[in-house]
């Protein structure tokens, strides 16, 4: 180069680089989402706007939003009509038994439900199935939220299908009589067992995740893995009618491996659908787990049905055998 060229350029690339600098960021589009209050939607959030996917405006409604991340497939069903058939991504490196043969919703990872075991627990067993929380040498010593709450109406509707209605009344009414320590929250239940005020509980994977991780480590059991399988939903996610186009393209995200890899590392017991996903401490990808399988429709039906009759567990359940409707 000359040096009247060379001072051409010099001349030049001030100016070119204010321009570059004066330049907006590329705005990214906007799509309304509702997320279940037990997921984390600032991550969701974050990663959407980091990545360039999307801008998230999070809806305090599932009726106001043009995209839902639900905590289950029994929540994303629940949406009735305003759910479009064959409008989720298909998803189909994903084994079937995780995804809606209708195309309702699209899995992002799963949901299990565990026991969380102290180390210190003085117990005469190992607790590794759910059906050890009416074990009466535990007697007084067992944490979890009532059934009624959180997951508990999804946890017992998935035992219902599996193992017919008179087993699943006959387990909540053991429960109920073996004084469990009822918890406001999965979190409450961990911090018991790790007081040692309960000898374990039950809780889901995300709190086992952290349990798993933490200064004082815990045991994370997926139970009933020599039996019929552990409960392991995926999350669900689902476009609902009038969606964009924005929201068409940041479910298809979503529905795909790079948002589960990304999703898995910032959410610590989000169990990964596809085997090559890397794991953080405490998590299990859900195909090397014991799963019960369902039909999702008939999961959801199931679901909405235990909630109301749940609703006042334990209170009326430690005498006899509850009636089931």
């Amino acid at each position: 180069m000359t040096a009247i060229a060379r001072r051409r350029v010099l001349a030049v690339l001030p100016l070119a680089l204010a321009l570059a600098c004066s330049r907006p960021a590329r705005t990214l589009p906007e799509v309304k989402v509702f997320v279940a209050p037990e997921l984390p939607a600032d991550v969701l959030a974050d990663v959407a706007a980091h990545l360039g996917v999307a801008r998230v405006i999070r809806t305090a409604r599932a009726d106001e939003a043009e995209l839902v991340w639900a905590g289950d497939p029994a929540q994303a069903l629940a949406l009735g009509e305003r759910l479009v058939p064959g409008s989720a991504p298909a998803a189909e490196d994903v084994q079937a038994r995780w995804r809606d043969a209708e195309r309702r919703f699209a899995p992002l990872g799963a949901r299990a439900r565990v026991l969380l075991v102290s180390p210190r627990a003085r117990l005469p067993f190992a607790p590794s199935n759910l059906r050890d929380l009416a074990d009466r040498r535990a007697r007084g010593k067992v944490a979890l939220v009532p059934f009624g709450k959180g997951a508990g109406p999804v946890t017992i509707a998935a035992l219902t299908l599996a193992y017919g209605e008179k087993s699943a009344g006959r387990f909540l009414a053991l429960v109920a009589r073996n004084a469990p320590q009822l918890a406001g929250s999965d979190g409450e239940v961990r911090a018991r067992v790790a007081s040692g005020e309960a000898a374990f509980g039950l809780t889901g994977s995300f709190e086992g995740a952290a349990a798993a991780a933490s200064a004082t480590p815990l045991d994370v059991v997926y139970p009933d893995q020599v039996g019929a399988g552990a409960v392991a939903l995926p999350t669900a996610v689902a476009l609902l009618g009038g969606a964009s186009d924005a929201a068409r393209s940041l479910a298809a995200w979503l529905a795909g491996p790079d948002a589960e890899r990304i999703l898995v590392a910032r959410i610590p017991g989000l169990l990964p659908l596809r085997h090559e996903v890397p794991i953080p401490v405490g998590v299990e990808p859900a195909g090397n787990l014991v799963t019960l399988s369902f039909d999702w429709d008939a999961l959801a039906a199931e679901t909405a049905r235990q909630a109301e009759r749940l609703a006042r567990w334990p209170e009326g359940f430690t005498e006899g055998t509850p009636s089931v409707r």
